[in-house]
């Protein structure tokens, strides 16, 4: 279990968003991993804690911001592998996202692999596309000094669900999709990065708050890392109302999963999400 500063803490953190947002990753929401571990869900496919009593987690993920970068730094004519041709934000996301949460833990000298003085602050990424490498995505290559990273939890994590445990949006289960209060449907979550740090609720939470005039949204709400209760989009309704848009988005739904997944349906899937 690693021990830090409040200081050390503060430098990780703004270090974290920093390179996050260069790689178009303006989403970096904190929460407590055991917020997740309570539920249900949870109890089946549990986050890690390091032994943690609140361990620091973060939702990574972007709205419009992120394809500038992204075009910028992944050029299609420099993909090598029959893989990287069919996933390349799949590819993009898991090769940077360990990466930068390393540079940030050295930034905040929370890892060293200086000759004599190795030390590491152990922590691990599960990517939202459901599939976990082998070896696993950051894992150095053999004879390489140590990361820190460690393997993700062999069960997939349901990251839809782990949004809404951890305050960040709100999974509405007829749409299966998560709403935010700012962004809607459309943004896009990427990987949970968790790490051998205490999470201290309001103080972590502070650091990426969204606040007015902020032109750098992180879209960062929840202060207490506690599961939201309302969908947003749904606020205000009447009950009856509710009732009725909830078997629309019901009907919707299941005409479209019976048509099978077509990619030239895209702009019903849009509408179903609008």
């Amino acid at each position: 279990m690693t021990v830090a500063t409040s200081e050390q803490k503060r430098v990780f953190i703004a270090s974290l968003r920093a390179s996050m947002r260069r790689l178009g990753l303006d989403i970096v929401h904190p929460f407590a991993a055991q917020s997740y571990n309570a539920t249900a869900l949870g109890h089946e496919k549990p986050m890690p804690t390091f032994n943690q009593t609140s361990t620091l987690s973060f939702i990574v993920g972007s709205n419009k911001t992120f394809w500038e970068p992204f075009l910028a730094q992944h050029y299609p004519a420099e993909l090598k592998t029959e893989a990287e041709k069919k996933d390349p934000m799949d590819h993009y996301c898991e090769r940077l996202i360990p990466e930068a949460t390393l540079q940030a833990l050295k930034d905040a000298q929370l890892y060293s692999d200086t000759d004599g003085q190795e030390f590491t602050t152990p922590f691990t990424v599960a990517f939202s596309h459901w599939y976990i490498t082998d070896p696993p995505a950051g894992t150095p290559p053999p004879g390489a000094k140590p990361t820190g990273f460690v393997a993700p939890p062999p069960k997939v994590l349901p990251i839809q669900h782990v949004a809404h445990a951890a305050g960040f949006a709100h999974f509405n289960p007829i749409a299966f999709l998560n709403v935010h209060p700012i962004y809607g449907p459309w943004f896009g979550m990427r990987a949970i990065v968790m790490v051998d740090l205490p999470y201290d609720g309001v103080s972590d939470n502070q650091q990426l708050l969204v606040k007015e005039g902020d032109s750098n949204q992180t879209g960062t709400y929840s202060v207490d890392s506690k599961p939201i209760d309302a969908n947003p989009a749904f606020l205000g309704l009447p009950a009856e109302e509710i009732e009725e848009q909830n078997a629309g988005l019901e009907a919707t739904k299941n005409a479209l999963m019976t048509k099978g997944w077509d990619a030239r349906d895209w702009k019903e899937w849009v509408a179903f999400r609008q």
